[in-house]
């Protein structure tokens, strides 16, 4: 038969040796053997911009978002432990205990790169290899020689102090770019060497691509928020309250909320813009409460239906972050169970 290359009988079954296009068989057998799989993505492409949208945050935050809630817990236990004893956080346990609790967070993008390499259909491996290579040490070093004014350059390209701990959008912006070229290869490259090249290629090409376009074009997204609320708090104070309040948890979800830290650690030491930081911190407060009201209708919604065992993983996971003060986690789980009871 052509494309097999043996039949091996071993154990009482029979194995079909068919080279590395078995993924590829393997993908075409599922469809025939499951078409409503087929039908389900063919109508998810008719969805509306903002339903895909949703539909893929969800996707890429449900699979871990427990680990974000539990580790929100232990930071929550920690801060606890601090505050019954001033000399806790001095012992080893709580040091421990500490980095262990922020991983997650600072391997955030791997577990994007795992969760969205399904949503897209990509190389799981191959996407968080790329996203690992962003928040490597070796990277955070080189950003923190650029941050000081040492001048790096790759291809004569100079290299920007962007690092990626804990953040959103490149990792997603890089599994979706890589989905694309991924089919590419594998629809141009020859078969006797597309198993080895298309993997080699992509990282070559989307660790780079990241570091020069996507992470600054993110940067600068994220600096020209900060930048622009500054902006409104002095022309429109009321404004600006309105808008922060509105939008915060918007700018959690994505991890651009990030560019108005900064300015809020900076205006801490400008005095004449002390007002402004003491804006930021209070309307995106009031966000928060929001967002603990709709943990609580989450709660109340679960109780409707019968009481198993997932509507109290819901509660409990929508409460855990909540507890311990994570806005982000807690976004991201409130995010991610809307969809399930709304």
């Amino acid at each position: 038969m052509p494309g097999v290359i043996q039949v091996v009988e071993r154990g009482g079954q029979y194995q079909i040796v068919i080279g590395t296009h078995a993924k590829d068989v393997y993908a075409e057998l599922a469809q025939l053997l499951n078409p409503d799989s087929s039908a389900g993505e063919t109508a998810e492409v008719k969805q509306s911009l903002m339903n895909r949208v949703i539909a893929t945050m969800s996707a890429v935050f449900a699979p871990f978002v427990y680990v974000l809630a539990a580790a929100g817990l232990l930071q929550g236990c920690l801060i606890i432990g601090s505050q019954l004893s001033p000399t806790f956080n001095t012992t080893g346990f709580y040091q421990v205990m500490n980095f262990i609790s922020w991983t997650p967070f600072v391997f955030l993008p791997a577990f994007i790169a795992l969760t969205a390499s399904h949503h897209f259909k990509c190389n799981t491996y191959v996407a968080v290899t790329c996203a690992l290579a962003l928040v490597s040490p070796s990277w955070g070093e080189m950003a923190a020689r650029i941050a000081n004014g040492e001048s790096i350059t790759f291809l004569l390209i100079p290299l920007t102090q962007t690092t990626y701990s804990s953040t959103v959008l490149p990792p997603l912006f890089l599994v979706l770019i890589l989905s694309y070229l991924e089919r590419f290869l594998d629809d141009k490259l020859p078969e006797a060497v597309k198993a080895l090249a298309t993997p080699f290629l992509c990282i070559a090409v989307m660790v780079p691509f990241t570091i020069l376009l996507i992470g600054p074009v993110t940067e600068y997204v994220s600096a020209a928020i900060g930048a622009g609320y500054n902006a409104m708090y002095i022309a429109a104070p009321a404004l600006a309250a309105a808008v922060i309040g509105g939008v915060w948890e918007v700018l959690v979800i994505f991890g651009v909320h990030w560019g108005i830290i900064p300015l809020v650690m900076a205006n801490f030491e400008a005095q004449e813009a002390v007002h402004s930081c003491v804006y930021i911190l209070s309307n995106s407060g009031c966000s928060n409460d929001v967002l603990r009201f709709t943990e609580l209708r989450i709660c109340r919604t679960a109780r409707t239906f019968d009481d198993s065992e997932l509507d109290k993983s819901v509660r409990s996971v929508v409460v855990s972050g909540d507890a311990c003060g994570m806005s982000c986690s807690l976004c991201r789980n409130v995010y991610s169970c809307v969809p399930c009871w709304f």
